[in-house]
């Protein structure tokens, strides 16, 4: 038998391989050494032919034995490294895969955003519409005469930025003036929402500002359902005591708007269309001045004007497996973060410790961190804020052992801050590897109650500067555009090594709760707890009040 093979023959693998017993006698393979192969073909034992295929030689050995075993040795890791390589590209360079998902307080918002990504817009436009339509369906908690946060953060890239338009003091306010609020008007502070979300557009958005607005003011032109929700804020305004506008939108004739009743803004829909230039340059700051200072407030138009919209890096801290991002001071997000560090140093779930005890170690370190609370404020004014934390952590530990005492020994609850904060909620995991976790508010039910003539709900955020039932010494003083204390905590955690993983974007619309709620839902993830059994209403749900006994 004779077998003729190319001199410079590159690899056998790139056919397949015969036995003697498959070779047919008097068959000769001719093969070219070319690029593309020289079709086969049938030559007798004697043919001239076979003189003349110069580039063949004759050989009595089988060319397709040689270095055999070297080459099915190398195949094996010249796979493995080819696969390897084909991964690490695939991770960091090709887009991670999210299945999509929506979270708002109210499901035609949810619907909203949804068909915002349908039609191609980015999460964060998604986020936008979210957080425009709860203004318009739940005016009791957000609104564009209100402030808020948004994070934002790329899986690819890794990065993450939190949006800060939380309403800011204004110039003329001092701190005599609020410490015992009777005027309305003194309680509001410059309206952040719009200008803030429009600056998110700026930076993350794909449809146009106008297509997104349209969407919202849609919504307010053509109506809604009043939710159980709003229909128990309304009921529990007194007609009597509430300003003329909000007491003919929602109390009309003197019946309270129930459940189910439907209702129509045509009004917030053209406010939505004059745009954002129009609002804090043009006749709308005008409007915004002449209601907050026919009820007693200092805000002007000159306060509105030059407001503007915080981008900042958020606060990180490792926890399990995870790295947590929460906006910084002057958010809460710090003391979520001081409460599970604490937690850390417990190692709770490395000894045999209840689910009762767990609680009770639980509502300790909320208790312990959530005093820090008062002596927070916001960073740009007062730069030892943040070293007040650090300073504080070695102290923590006993201070809340001396808590978990108290609550053994008393029955009682202890709560060292009160406020009726509500907030609007939006998180969005869309296909563009953006987690978009965005909370508005207007501080308490209806905020300042006072309703512009275009229909805009004024809020009551300069209330946060100064809480009830604290100690003297301990309240946040105001200065003009300072940013008071806020418990809207948009929280996101990512896998701490690599991009796979687990992606979690936290947050809660309960008030001051949300920090106890995001808080056990994250040590209960520590334990290992299944995320079903976590996000469970019974796990949640928990109300933490601590008051002296």
């Amino acid at each position: 038998m004779l077998f003729f093979c190319p001199t410079p023959y590159i690899s056998c693998l790139s056919i397949q391989r015969l036995d003697q017993f498959h070779i047919i006698k008097d068959w000769i393979f001719s093969l070219s050494a070319a690029t593309d192969p020289v079709p086969l073909k049938e030559l007798s034992s004697g043919s001239q032919e076979l003189f003349y295929l110069t580039e063949l030689k004759e050989t009595e050995e089988d060319c397709c034995t040689l270095d055999t075993p070297v080459h099915i040795h190398a195949v094996p890791f010249i796979f493995a490294i080819g696969v390897t390589i084909a991964l690490i590209i695939e991770i960091n360079l090709l887009p991670l895969v999210f299945t999509k998902g929506v979270v708002s307080d109210h499901e035609l918002c949810t619907a909203l955003c949804e068909k915002v990504l349908q039609d191609g817009g980015s999460s964060v436009d998604a986020a936008i519409v979210g957080a425009l339509c709860l203004g318009i369906v739940h005016p009791h908690v957000s609104g564009v005469g209100g402030g808020g946060v948004m994070l934002v953060h790329n899986a690819r890239q890794n990065r993450t930025k939190v949006i800060n338009f939380q309403g800011s003091a204004p110039k003329a306010l001092t701190e005599n003036m609020v410490q015992n609020v009777s005027d309305e008007g003194l309680s509001v502070g410059v309206p952040g929402m719009l200008l803030g979300l429009h600056r998110a557009h700026q930076m993350y958005g794909s449809l146009s500002w106008n297509n997104i607005i349209s969407r919202a003011a849609d919504l307010a032109r053509e109506g809604f359902n009043v939710s159980q929700s709003l229909a128990s804020a309304i009921s529990q305004l007194e007609a009597d005591k509430i300003e003329g506008r909000i007491r003919d939108t929602f109390i009309p004739d003197g019946q309270a708007l129930r459940f189910g009743s439907y209702i129509r803004r045509p009004d917030l829909a053209e406010v939505l269309e004059t745009g954002v230039r129009y609002f804090y340059q043009g006749a709308i700051s005008e409007e915004i001045e002449k209601e907050v200072q026919a009820n007693g407030g200092v805000l002007n138009r000159e306060d509105i004007r030059n407001y503007s919209v915080e981008v900042q890096q958020p606060l990180e801290s490792q926890y399990n497996e995870h790295i947590i991002k929460v906006p910084p001071l002057p958010s809460a997000g710090a003391v979520l973060i001081a409460a599970l560090n604490l937690l850390e140093t417990l190692h709770l779930w490395e000894n045999d410790v209840t689910e009762n005890q767990t609680s009770r170690w639980i509502d300790a370190a909320l208790l312990t961190a959530s005093a820090l609370v008062s002596e927070l404020g916001d960073p740009q004014f007062n730069s030892s804020v943040i070293d007040h934390l650090s300073g504080q952590a070695a102290g923590l530990q006993q201070r809340m052992k001396d808590v978990l005492q108290l609550l053994y020994a008393s029955n009682s609850t202890i709560h060292p801050f009160l406020t009726e904060q509500l907030t609007g909620q939006v998180v969005i995991m869309g296909p563009d590897d953006l987690i978009v976790s965005v909370a508005s508010s207007l501080n308490r039910p209806f905020g300042s109650r006072i309703m512009t003539e275009s229909g805009i709900i004024l809020n009551s955020l300069i209330l946060d500067f100064f809480w009830p039932n604290q100690r003297s010494g301990l309240l946040e003083s105001n200065q003009p555009g300072k940013r008071p204390l806020t418990f809207l905590m948009p929280a996101v955690m990512v896998p701490t090594w690599n991009k796979c993983g687990t992606y979690m974007a936290l947050s809660s619309s309960g008030g001051t709760n949300r920090l106890n709620e995001v808080t056990k839902v994250c040590s209960d993830l520590k334990g290992q707890v299944s995320k079903v059994e976590v996000l469970s209403p019974s796990k949640v749900g928990h109300a933490f009040l601590f008051q002296p006994p």
